[in-house]
This record gives C-alpha cells, sequence and structure tokens, in this order.
C-alpha cells in the first residue's frame, strides 16, 4: 500500500494505469478501447462507492496519473474520504495534476492542513506547494485571511518559497497575524529575503495605518535587520498623533538600535526650526541618540520659553538616560507652575537617579 502511494517510479500511461486497474479490480480482461474512453468515469466511481479502502486508494493514485481535468472534482470529494491513506493519496493526485486543471481544488486542499492525520496534513501540504504559481497567488494570499491558524501558517510557508516579489507582498499580511506561530513564520521568511526586497516590504508594512500589529512587527524587525534606509519612516511613527504607543515603543527601540546613523550635527540644528514638527521629530532622536552633545542640546531647551518645548526636552533628557541632566530638571522642577509638567519632570528624575 504504501509503495502504492509514494513511488518515485515511471508512471505508466493513462490507458495502461484503466487497463491495470480493470485487471486489479477483477472485473473482466483488458479492452483498450473501453478503457481509453472511460477511465475517469470507471476510476470515479470506484472513488466514490468502493466499500475497500485499498481499492479507493488505487482509484485516487490512478486518477492522478491521468493528467485529465475530469478527475478533478472525484479527487476533491475524496478528500473527505473517511479513511485518511485514502484522502491523503487524493491530496497528492490533485498535485499531480497540476495547473490548470486542479487550480480549483486548493481551498479544499487548504481545509485538509487541519486534518487529524499528520501523513494527510503533509500530503496537502506537499500539493499546495506544486500547486502555487502565479496563476494561483490569489487563493494562497486569501487564506492568510482563513480563521484557521494552521492554514494561514501553510500559506505563509508556501508564499515565502514563491520567491516573487508578489508573492512576498502577502507576507506584510502575516507580519500582523494574531496568532504568534505565524506571525513568527512571516517573520523568518522576510529575514531571508534579499536587502532590497526587505526594505520594500518594510516600508509597506509601516504605512499600515490600518494594523497596529504589522506596523509594529515591522518596526520591530527594522531594528534588528539595521535598514537605515527606514529610518525616516520609523521617525514618523514616532512623532505621529495617530499612531498607538505600541508602535511608538518598536520604533524608539529600533532607531536606538540605529543610533549610530542618525545624523547629530543636522539633529541639533533643527532645534532652532521653526517647523514645530521638524523641531518635535529633532527633540525626540537627541533623545533616543543619547551622548554628551545630545544631552547638552537637549538640556538647553529646558530654558525654552514654549512650554511643549520644555516638556519634550523632559522626556527626551528621560531616553537620554544620562544622570548629568539631574540638577538643570531639579531646578526646572522648582520653578515649573504646571502641575502635570512638575509630575513628568520627577518620572524622568526618577529614571535617571541611581
Amino acid at each position: 500500500m504504501g509503495n502504492s502511494i509514494t513511488s518515485d517510479r515511471a508512471k505508466p500511461g493513462p490507458v495502461a494505469c484503466a487497463i491495470l486497474l480493470l485487471s486489479l479490480f477483477g472485473l473482466g480482461g483488458p479492452r483498450p478501447a473501453q478503457a481509453a474512453d472511460d477511465k475517469v468515469d470507471f476510476l470515479a466511481g470506484k472513488l466514490t462507492d468502493a466499500s475497500s479502502f485499498k481499492v479507493r486508494l488505487k482509484a485516487a493514485v490512478l486518477l492522478g496519473r491521468l493528467n485529465d481535468p475530469s478527475a478533478v472534482r472525484p479527487l476533491v470529494r475524496a478528500l473527505q474520504d473517511n479513511n485518511y491513506v485514502v484522502r491523503g493519496a487524493a491530496a497528492r493526485a490533485l498535485g499531480n495534476l497540476g495547473l490548470p486543471a486542479a487550480e480549483g481544488a486548493i481551498e479544499s486542499l487548504f481545509a485538509l492542513v487541519e486534518d487529524e492525520e499528520p501523513f494527510v496534513q503533509q500530503e496537502a501540504k506537499q500539493a499546495l506547494q506544486r500547486l502555487a504559481a502565479p496563476a494561483s497567488l490569489d487563493y494562497f494570499v486569501s487564506a492568510l485571511s482563513n480563521s484557521k491558524p494552521k492554514v494561514r501558517l501553510a500559506a505563509v510557508q508556501i508564499l515565502a518559497g514563491l520567491r516573487t516579489p508578489e508573492a512576498h507582498a502577502g507576507l506584510v499580511i502575516a507580519l500582523g497575524d494574531e496568532d504568534e506561530e505565524v506571525r513568527a513564520e512571516a517573520i523568518v521568511a522576510v529575514r531571508g529575503l534579499g536587502l532590497d526586497e526587505v526594505e520594500g516590504l518594510l516600508r509597506q508594512a509601516l504605512a499600515r495605518q490600518d494594523d497596529y500589529q504589522i506596523q509594529a512587527t515591522a518596526a520591530r524587525l527594522v531594528g534588528e535587520l539595521r535598514v537605515a534606509a527606514l529610518m525616516d519612516p520609523l521617525a514618523d511613527l514616532l512623532v505621529s498623533d495617530s499612531v498607538v504607543p505600541a508602535v511608538k515603543t518598536e520604533a524608539a527601540s529600533a532607531l536606538k538600535e540605529m543610533r549610530d546613523r542618525l545624523d547629530l550635527s543636522a539633529l541639533i540644528s533643527q532645534l532652532a526650526s521653526e517647523d514645530k514638527d521638524i523641531q518635535r521629530r529633532a527633540i525626540k532622536l537627541l533623545g533616543l541618540h543619547g551622548g554628551r552633545e545630545a544631552v547638552d542640546a537637549l538640556m538647553g531647551l529646558l530654558k525654552a520659553e514654549d512650554p511643549f518645548v520644555r516638556r519634550r526636552a523632559v522626556f527626551a533628557l528621560g531616553d537620554a538616560g544620562d544622570p548629568r541632566a539631574i540638577p538643570a530638571l531639579e531646578f526646572l522642577k522648582k520653578s515649573e507652575a504646571d502641575t502635570r509638567q512638575r509630575d513628568q519632570i520627577e518620572r524622568t528624575l526618577r529614571k535617571l537617579r541611581p
């Protein structure tokens, strides 16, 4: 039985298969003309009606060797067979039929990824891999929205293996998956891509304002992979009022990982900008950069007339983590009239004190 499923020997032609099956089923001597004309119907009938799973198994295997699109429908039905070996054989047969014949079976094969038998799961995944191509890409991208984590996981693995930009674009969706294993698989897949493609995918992911988890995961990857070309989009997320805290946290961590790539002189000069967004961005980045020069520049802002500038400088000094700022902050706390400002200064002081 096992050999009939897994053998890699040369496959007989369609007519020979049907004749062999007639002999195996004990239904009389070979009749080549009838076997050639009715082979699919004959095998489909056996696959549906035979009480012996061995007969159904043989029918599934041979249907997969006929190179006839009309074999797809009975094989799809056999994916629900009560015998797991027959289900696995039907899955393999559909994979053998290939595209375009078996394109319509892809969704049914994805359902078998959840099968209780590991053998069936494996055969379904291998069949899906054989059916994965640019022409069938939509089926695999759609599977990323399936309610079953195992289905989404299989879709990620197959999309990663296609090695085309269109397939890899689907990985952006999986970066925000609610299931940790699916998300981890997408991260591994992205890490394995070339730098240029990684940059493009992560840029797309950072712009996904509709899904904060995609943005957060992408920001983390930018830092881990040190994709310096994406520091500007990260900085934009960091100061955006429409970005959730989880994304800001990941963006800050990523920028801190790449702080050696920040242009310190340019940031310090931007503190004098009349554009409040540019100034706000520079303050935040100087805090992440840290170091004597950045901290000195930030301490200078504690004397600013604008209370919002002072507040941002206090936050940034907390990020910088330099105890040299403690005396200046303590002085500001004594002179600060606003209660919330004093509370923020005290929180920063707690971060900086030994």
